[in-house]
């Protein structure tokens, strides 16, 4: 065993016996304040000590598999990847970083024995001197790579040391968390090669895609895709201004605004379904066949008359109930097409619509946008509802629509909440409103006092 091995060895082992004991009978919740915020960043200093002497090693890996005798291959191993997975335990992907970054910062050897130094010296430095953590040096690194062969090696140096003295901080700054560290790399990066984003920007728009999958047996339709980065934050920005934090209460006392129990990605999904029937009442959007794109549901009469039973969505076999239909019908109104008993077209009725555009204006303009309490889905977004049922005879008339949208659409069934209109006015009874009361997002028109 070489000294240097000898050393590094000795020093592993000393670590190991220093630390087993008290790492073994750790017990955060015994810790006071100051221990606790002390022993983070403490033995974040170690790991990252660990992490440095776990990347140099690993980079080393494809090495030995490389040059007259494949060490590594003579015991068994497939490869690199696979011996460092496995004497390590860690994840193919964990692996092939570990050997990645590895390889750009230890320092190469020349025919004559003497080092040669490394890709990315300046990183090197911080990472092997504990200052910077592998998810960091990662960041710089693919960062400064994927310019290298546009940009000048001394503007590549200067952004090096000024990328790591910020990530590993100074005396007079703090380090960076790493998402912060990866928004810095971008500015020096459009700052360093202003072209750069033009071709990364063309590769993104040939990659851009929408896939929209067969129905599953539960009846849910995978969407996958890629968006461009113009598109995809809009969306963000759009899905993520109307989902609020959700909350909780059992207290019947309680004097919260409103109980929603979706999950976020439920509410995602809810207020993409919102977007989409907006975007499907624009009067000006394309046609589909000389109409306007239309869902076809099949359903018996008999089976809307009695409130239960399936009907079906053209080119799906997945069936849909009656009660999502009714809400269907709400917002899209009907056409009665008539078969006799072998299946044969008799007749063709006219296309009845739940609420016409001038009673949704009217609607629009008296609720504001979904009437629920604490939901922001703005009036363009929302379905009508019926508030005494269609098929029980309510009127298609302002007095009984109100605007929901189509997560509240989907469960005002089901409560939590009530709906009544005395007087043709929308109120809500519910988690925080245990008594009738007047919710109106409308700018023009104030909430009615509550009554009893």
């Amino acid at each position: 065993m070489s000294t240097h091995g000898t050393t590094l060895r000795e020093g592993i082992a000393t670590a190991i016996s220093v630390l087993a004991e008290p790492v073994g009978t750790l017990a955060p919740g015994r810790l006071s304040a100051s221990d606790y915020i002390a022993a983070l960043r403490e033995v974040e200093d170690l790991g990252r000590l660990v992490d440095a002497a776990r990347i140099a090693l690993a980079g080393e890996a494809e090495k030995r598999t490389q040059g007259p005798i494949d060490t590594l291959g003579a015991l068994g191993y497939a490869s690199a990847v696979d011996a460092v997975a496995m004497l390590t335990s860690a994840a193919d992907r964990d692996a092939k970083r570990r050997i990645r970054i590895g390889e750009s910062l230890n320092a190469g050897m020349s025919l004559t024995g003497a080092e040669t130094g490394c890709a990315h010296p300046v990183v090197a430095a911080s990472v092997f001197a504990g200052n910077l953590s592998i998810d960091v040096s990662t960041i710089i690194i693919d960062a400064l790579d994927g310019v290298g062969n546009r940009v000048d090696e001394s503007v590549l140096r200067q952004a090096e040391e000024s990328l790591v003295e910020l990530a590993a901080g100074t005396p007079d700054h703090p380090p960076l968390r790493a998402d912060l560290v990866r928004g810095q790399v971008q500015l020096f990066l459009e700052l360093i090669d202003p072209d750069g984003s033009l071709p990364r920007e063309e590769a993104a728009r040939r990659k851009r895609c929408l896939r929209i999958g067969r129905e599953t047996q539960d009846g849910l339709i995978p969407v996958h895709g890629l968006l461009t980065l113009e598109v995809g934050a809009s969306l963000k920005r759009l899905v993520d201004a109307h989902v609020r934090k959700v909350s909780f209460t059992d207290d019947p006392d309680s004097l919260v605004d409103h109980v929603d129990d979706r999950l976020p990605q439920q509410k995602r999904h809810d207020t993409l379904a919102d977007i989409l029937s907006a975007a499907a009442r624009v009067k000006d959007a394309p046609e589909l066949a000389g109409s306007a794109p239309t869902i076809s549901v099949t359903v018996t009469q008999a089976a809307l008359d009695a409130g239960w039973g399936v009907g079906a969505i053209d080119g799906f076999d997945t069936p849909i109930s009656v009660q999502a239909i009714e809400k269907m019908i709400d917002s899209r109104g009907t056409q009665h097409i008539i078969f006799n008993d072998k299946g044969r077209a008799l007749a063709l009725g006219s296309v009845q619509r739940c609420f016409t555009p001038s009673q949704r204006r009217v609607i629009a303009a008296r609720d504001g946008g979904c009437v629920i309490p604490g939901c922001t889905a703005p009036a363009g977004w929302c379905e009508v509802h019926h508030v005494i049922p269609w098929r029980d005879g309510g009127a298609t008339h302002t007095d009984n629509g109100v605007l929901l949208c189509w997560g509240h659409h989907q469960s005002i069934d089901k409560g939590p909440w009530e709906l009544s209109m005395p007087d043709g006015i929308p109120h809500v009874r519910g988690p925080g409103h245990w008594t009738w009361t007047h919710t109106t997002k409308s700018r023009s028109r104030p909430p009615s006092t509550p009554t009893g």
